[in-house]
């Protein structure tokens, strides 16, 4: 049966103005704390600046004696933000207006950022559990208990073949776990020699992590097992990436380094002074970008590990970077400050004084971006005309 003319004319004119809404919903999450499984922390939205600030969120109040107020790294879904804080509290917040939706307690801190599965968000508690709430409404499904207090971000994997979702998460017992995410049971465990920090990259079939044994650990992600280990030789603080089969790590040796997931070898060390990193690493394209205790942003060669920039600071960076649409890399810095700077050649285009360390990575989604801060409140930037 043919159709009318008029009526394709209306059909293009519906898809022209459905198209924008559908892009930006694609966007407009952040469901992976570091923007993607791999973790190599990038975002496909555009920064324009100046930012402004949208919203802030106090998640706790500061206890006596306490010099801090850690708040976890936030994920986004569905024009709701998720992420804990210290004392024990996580929440749920309306991204536009930062209302709250749903909050709920452990008796723990959330260190680690949370990740979805299905109607789940599921986080791990510094009590030893795994959480799974919905994410609608707060209710507990699951709980999934580990020997030892959980700092690490979650991470999701889903079986190519079977389409079911696993939630990959180390604890401090020693041990990384694949739990499914529709009922918290145990797929697999493995142990390593020490805590384990940081969260775990998937890519390339394999989950990938380090912790406090110097060790990069390799292990197939359908089964658990241990296909090698990878000498660093000191303590990895936060989650490694893995891009094109290679794998990034920054680390308490004063050096960022890249390995060959296949076979472990060293690509190349990079590191010019006896400072710690803790900061993850970004991946973009040929260039791997991270801040050091050394109160610098290095930007580094991804082929030879040559240094391409650096940007100085006026305190250490524990902010993990996002680089976002490949142009901006944007991040915190002990000297409460957020920094963004521009990818090319490491000049600075942007910075909003919080006033208190930011050590969060940021959540880019949509028009929003997120940062937790060291005095316990949740800022919200909206992204410039």
């Amino acid at each position: 049966m043919a159709v009318s003319q008029s009526k394709l004319m209306r059909a293009s004119l519906f898809l022209c103005l459905l198209l924008p809404a559908l892009l930006h919903a694609q966007t407009a999450d952040w469901p992976d704390s570091r923007g993607n499984a791999a973790m190599t922390g990038t975002s496909p939205v555009e920064l324009k600046f100046p930012l402004e600030l949208a919203w802030q969120f106090k998640l706790m109040d500061k206890p006596k004696g306490q010099a801090e107020m850690l708040v976890s790294s936030a994920v986004v879904r569905s024009g709701k933000v998720y992420l804990g804080s210290k004392d024990g509290k996580f929440f749920c917040l309306d991204l536009v207006t930062g209302k709250e939706i749903w909050k709920t307690e452990a008796k723990g801190a959330f260190d680690g950022a949370a990740a979805f599965a299905g109607e789940l968000v599921v986080v791990g508690c510094q009590d030893g559990f795994v959480y799974a709430w919905n994410a609608d409404t707060g209710k507990e499904v699951w709980k999934f208990e580990t020997q030892a207090e959980i700092h690490a971000a979650a991470n999701v994997w889903t079986n190519p073949e079977t389409k079911a979702q696993k939630i990959i998460i180390g604890s401090y017992d020693y041990s990384i776990y694949c739990l499914d995410a529709k009922t918290g049971v145990k797929e697999w465990a493995a142990e390593t020699g020490y805590y384990i920090n940081g969260g775990s990259a998937v890519g390339d079939g394999k989950v990938v992590f380090g912790g406090c044994d110097s060790v990069l650990h390799v292990h197939d992600v359908k089964t658990g097992k241990e296909e090698r280990q990878i000498e660093v030789g000191a303590y990895i603080g936060n989650n490694v990436a893995i891009a094109d089969g290679v794998i990034y790590v920054s680390h308490y040796g004063n050096r960022v380094g890249a390995y060959r997931i296949a076979d472990g070898t060293k690509v190349w060390e990079y590191g010019e002074r006896d400072f710690e990193y803790y900061a993850a690493p970004a991946i973009w394209e040929k260039g791997v970008y991270v801040g050091g205790r050394d109160k610098r942003f290095h930007a580094i060669d991804r082929v030879t590990g040559a240094q391409l920039w650096e940007f100085r600071a006026r305190d250490r960076i524990d902010s993990s970077a996002v680089i976002c649409a490949g142009k901006t890399a944007i991040f915190g810095c002990d000297d409460g400050y957020i920094y963004a700077l521009d990818l090319k050649t490491g000049k600075e285009v942007w910075h909003n004084e919080i006033g208190a360390p930011v050590k969060t990575s940021a959540a880019v989604a949509g028009n929003y971006v997120l940062f937790g801060a060291d005095d316990g409140v949740l800022y919200v930037f909206k992204n410039g005309k």
